[in-house]
């Protein structure tokens, strides 16, 4: 309280002084509404657009991994090695096979083109002929069959290779070097860092309020700000917070600058309100009073104001002033040239 009586001395001082001095060369600026767009701010965080788990597709021993938790790789890149000899011999039993396939396809096929003259001819009956096409058709299908596991066989010898499937950030490794693996088991995780998303949750009442071409912007724990063009609304809401689910990608990123987890700061533009605004250079602070220097015919008057939101060097006036008052564009200008001392 005793603070509260010496800051109203201070101020009925100071308001005294102001009057009694020449203060006419001060610059000055008339209060009026400006309107001004609200924001409702949410928590967001930052997480990948495409994130998954890469699995073993064959079995085999860990023969070589190339990265770690946090590596960054480019996509293609080899991740981990398995031994493939028995992927290998499979392929060249598999290559054996479909030889031999063809080899009987071509001579069951040779059977049948020779049989087709003849039986014209009268030299052989229609089911010898018959016969001729049936062995060349299973011949066929039998070529066919060792071309697919020939396939097959290769994929295997492919499986042994494990390639990043995008650029991306390696988060987490579940196998050692030399470890066997099997078919399904889980081998890293990782995630794309070059498209990531902001995700927030958007309570019931602003639901109405946003639109498909409503920017939004995010604001990061460094400063940096983005306007965020397109984004995505749930259609359901979250059982227990009763909250949509809003995400909005990010511009493309060719290094990873963007952290997968790091909270940052959505917004979302309401419908504008007229707010006084004045520059933060009008205004005096001391402790929890704030006042500004208001013209008057003998100079200038210190009053007391209540602030809201400072925003690019300006400052809401919630009360103490009216619209079209004129205020003093510089507090501290009129307190040098009054010759008097303001300590805040």
């Amino acid at each position: 309280m005793r603070q509260l009586l010496i800051l109203l001395s201070l101020f009925v001082c100071a308001s005294s002084l102001a009057s009694e001095s020449d203060t006419s060369s001060l610059d000055t600026l008339t209060v009026k509404p400006v309107n001004v767009p609200e924001w409702f701010v949410m928590d967001g965080q930052l997480e990948p657009v495409d994130k998954g788990t890469v699995s073993a597709q064959t079995s085999g021993r860990v023969s070589a991994i190339t990265v770690d938790v946090n590596d960054v790789v480019p996509m293609g890149h080899l991740l981990i090695e398995i031994t493939n000899t028995s992927q290998t011999a499979g392929l060249d039993q598999a290559k054996a096979a479909v030889k031999a396939a063809e080899a009987r396809f071509t001579d069951a096929e040779r059977q049948r083109q020779r049989m087709v003259t003849l039986v014209k001819d009268g030299s052989i009956s229609k089911r010898e002929y018959d016969a001729a096409v049936t062995a060349s058709e299973a011949a066929s299908s039998a070529l066919k069959q060792a071309k697919a596991e020939l396939v097959q066989a290769s994929e295997n010898l492919g499986y042994t290779r494990v390639v990043a499937p995008y650029a991306g950030i390696v988060s987490n490794r579940y196998v050692s070097l030399g470890e066997t693996v099997n078919p399904g088991q889980q081998l890293l995780s990782g995630y794309a860092f070059e498209h990531m998303r902001v995700v927030a949750s958007l309570p019931t009442r602003y639901v109405d309020q946003l639109k498909e071409d409503t920017p939004l912007k995010v604001t990061f724990q460094n400063g940096q700000s983005l306007m965020l063009p397109t984004h995505e609304l749930f259609q359901f809401a979250d059982p227990n917070s009763h909250s949509f689910t809003l995400r909005a990608n990010l511009p493309k990123q060719d290094t990873p600058v963007w952290r997968n987890g790091v909270w940052v700061k959505l917004a979302m533009p309401l419908a504008e309100k007229p707010k006084l605004l004045v520059p933060d250079s009008a205004v005096l602070r001391h402790s929890e009073l704030s006042a500004v220097y208001v013209s008057a015919d003998k100079g200038f008057v210190l009053r007391q104001v209540r602030l809201g939101l400072i925003s690019d060097g300006q400052v809401e006036i919630l009360s103490g002033l009216n619209d079209g008052e004129k205020i003093a564009k510089d507090a501290y200008a009129v307190i040098a040239k009054q010759g008097g001392h303001y300590a805040p």
